[in-house]
């Protein structure tokens, strides 16, 4: 959320029913549009949405092991405060629909509880990143190693539940921190190559709709600039145990 200054926010007087009833209207049509496609199809496509916590154990009768044949995420980048603001993007519309706690999301997220020590990974380019970050910050070193300690233990997890020759695509983008890139595609390939899972592939992507700015000032020093990131990487595993 962004906090207009007094005077510009006396001038703001946006048409807001007029600009949802617009979004609402293209959403419609677009809804209708999908069913229509859908009734074409011989084979109707079914969707179930369940509420579950990957770094802890998602396994029993929604999702038993083994049991699927591919997996397609994008894990949070793991720094809401300064790479993609989760919580602060959905707090306004997650307050209007009357969710529990809105403001507490990103403490919620991966990387949201604080490790007290840096962890070793089995990814040495992971590890030498997190130690370079150390030397500069010993505190952003660990909220570093806490996210990489929730998405192990989250890969784990969704390890166990893909069927042998199933696959897991993960959609990640390399952040830095403290002017450090962080190799994570590397990473979700070294935690899924714990659990018997092959590297298949990974694809560069190009990010479309880019909202965050080319550049940016970590340091909030002046004329101290870093690029921020253009591109994703796509990790494809395959469970081989």
């Amino acid at each position: 959320m962004y906090r207009y200054e007094t005077e510009r926010l006396e001038r703001f007087e946006p048409d807001v029913f007029g600009m949802m009833a617009t979004k609402l209207q293209r959403n419609l049509a677009g809804l209708h549009g999908f069913l229509a496609r859908l009734r074409g199809l011989e084979a109707v496509p079914r969707a179930s949405i369940y509420e579950l916590d990957s770094t802890s154990n998602i396994f029993g009768d929604v999702v038993p092991q083994e049991s699927v044949d591919i997996v397609v995420t994008s894990p949070p980048y793991g720094d809401s405060h300064t790479t993609v603001a989760y919580g602060q993007y959905s707090r306004l519309s997650s307050a209007w629909l009357e969710l529990p706690s809105p403001e507490k999301t990103d403490r919620k997220l991966m990387g949201g509880s604080t490790r007290k020590s840096v962890a070793i990974f089995p990814s040495i380019e992971l590890n030498q990143a997190i130690e370079s970050i150390r030397h500069k910050d010993e505190k952003r070193a660990y909220e570093v190693t806490s996210f990489y300690s929730h998405l192990q233990a989250s890969i784990a997890h969704v390890s166990r539940s893909v069927k042998c020759g199933g696959h897991a695509c993960y959609v990640v983008g390399n952040r830095k921190v403290k002017g450090i890139t962080l190799p994570t595609d590397v990473a979700i390939r070294c935690f899924f190559e714990q659990h018997g899972f092959a590297h298949a592939n990974t694809f560069q992507r190009w990010i479309p709709n880019k909202r965050m700015p080319l550049r940016n000032s970590p340091t909030n020093a002046a004329g101290v600039v870093e690029k921020t990131m253009t591109d994703e990487e796509i990790v494809v595993m395959r469970c081989e145990k």
